[in-house]
């Protein structure tokens, strides 16, 4: 994992439930990864919504924390997202950015991809910093 913050990740026991991880980690911009799973699936053998959705929120989240100073975090109050196809495959990747950081919002966006590449989700995620 490439990091240009200080901030290390703390152990997530949800990201760990659900084998999600990061892949790189870089001023503003994240990349994670999440090996599809029997678990993270449903009825029709599809990763769950919510399952994408907190996708697209740990996408914004970890690109944040790449800018923050340490002791620093930010807080979701506000995401908006956009199912666009079935999730299914191998693995799904979610690509994080942040789009405006002010003193007590950031704003960012993230795109959730198959392994083929297509866009399965697309989100924007406010977060209010402390």
């Amino acid at each position: 994992m490439e990091t240009t913050s200080e901030n290390k990740m703390k152990y997530n026991p949800y990201w760990e439930h659900i084998g999600l991880k990061e892949v790189e980690l870089k001023c503003g911009q994240s990349i994670l990864e999440l090996p599809i799973i029997y678990e993270v699936t449903q009825s029709r053998n599809n990763v769950h919504g919510g399952v994408i959705a907190s996708m697209i929120d740990a996408a914004v989240g970890a690109a944040l924390r790449s800018t923050l100073e340490n002791g620093k975090a930010g807080v979701t109050v506000e995401m908006k997202l956009n199912y666009l196809r079935p999730a299914n495959g191998e693995k799904l990747v979610a690509k994080g950015k942040i789009l405006k950081k002010g003193k007590s919002l950031a704003v960012g966006e993230a795109v959730i991809e198959n392994d083929t590449g297509q866009e399965v989700a697309v989100g924007l995620v406010t977060y209010m910093l402390n």
